[in-house]
């Protein structure tokens, strides 16, 4: 009886009596093959879009035995390299020049994994499939430094830096800034194009909020302007104190000011102590510049009554007075009815 082959590393399997005199050669030739299989190498440099590694029975010269393929050449379209549809694993070294084109490889008539330009691949096939170890393993583990040349994806899945709490720090740089994000380990802030910070947040730059912000601690602008709804959206601005909901408001609509109340009324500015033990003035006046008025009023001048400044002194009759304190004394200010 002849000899027969083995299907995955084409080994020749003597038959009980034959190759009388070549039984040794055979033998020593199987062996080389299994070491090839297991630590050997080769280069290959690809020929065609559609190349395969050369697989022959019982030599020592197919490429397919490799335990490691170096795959060298330029590719001039998208190219596949195959191997015999039968189970196997490999080392594959992309060292093709790619260009814009890919490079798959896969079993004969089967499903190709496709190579990544300049990067090494642990490939195992089914006989009908390609599989590419690290892009479907478990837990890995790196005690060294970790370099990514491509796209990372958390697809359902955490990221946790430094899970042990060291003092590292963590850095993301853009295209034109070193520090676009940066940890501080050892001091516990966080900078936003900022190498240096000196708050838990530290941001170099301007920054928008679409959303609701809410503010637990104080808020300092230290050095620069603020300036609330920039865009002249119909939005409203309100600043709350301890026990007054609406100490501050802007009507961001109706253009309008309120102090101490949101329910405005026809004046820009609308003034309510609503408190009726509250004990305190509407209003307190202090002019520090002695020789300057305490209020100042512009506006158009008429002869009669029918502007805001008028120069007529036949003014109606006297209808009351409004309190007021001059340097702790109360006095009256008349008011009288227009013509």
């Amino acid at each position: 009886m002849a000899s027969t082959y083995s299907s995955t590393l084409n080994l020749e399997l003597q038959a009980s009596g034959e190759n009388s005199g070549t039984w040794g050669t055979i033998t020593n030739n199987n062996l080389t093959k299994i070491e090839s299989a297991i630590k050997g190498y080769v280069s290959v440099a690809i020929a065609s879009t559609t190349d395969a590694l050369t697989a022959e029975d019982g030599t020592t010269a197919d490429e397919q035995s490799n335990a490691i393929i170096k795959l060298t050449g330029s590719l001039t379209n998208n190219t596949t390299m195959q191997c015999e549809a039968v189970e196997n694993w490999y080392i594959v070294d992309n060292a093709t020049t790619m260009g814009t084109y890919t490079l798959g490889f896969k079993p004969a008539g089967g499903t190709a994994t496709n190579l990544v330009a300049g990067s090494k691949h642990i490939l195992y096939t089914d006989g009908s499939t390609m599989f590419d170890v690290l892009k479907d393993c478990g837990d890995i583990s790196a005690n060294g430094t970790l370099t990514v040349a491509g796209d990372v994806s958390f697809n359902g899945g955490n990221f946790l830096f430094n899970d042990s709490s060291a003092d590292l720090n963590f850095t993301i740089e853009s295209n034109g800034a070193t520090h676009m994000v940066f940890v501080d380990g050892g001091n516990d802030r966080v900078g936003i194009n900022n190498a240096s910070p000196s708050k838990t947040l530290d941001v170099t730059g301007t920054f928008k909020v679409s959303g609701a912000t809410e503010f637990s601690g104080d808020v300092d602008v230290n050095g620069g302007g603020f300036t609330f709804n920039e865009a002249g959206a119909s939005v409203d601005f309100r600043a709350e104190t301890n026990t007054i909901a609406n100490a501050f408001f802007i009507d961001g609509s109706a253009d309008r000011i309120g102090f101490g109340t949101n329910t405005l009324t026809n004046g820009f500015i609308t003034m309510d102590q609503g408190s009726s033990t509250g004990a305190i003035a509407v209003l307190n006046l202090d002019q520090g510049d002695e020789d300057q008025p305490f209020i100042r009023f512009d506006g158009a001048t008429a002869t009669d009554q029918s502007a805001s400044l008028s120069t007529d002194t036949t003014v109606g009759d006297l209808t009351g007075h409004i309190r007021v304190n001059i340097k702790g004394t109360d006095f009256w200010i008349p008011y009288y009815a227009t013509n």
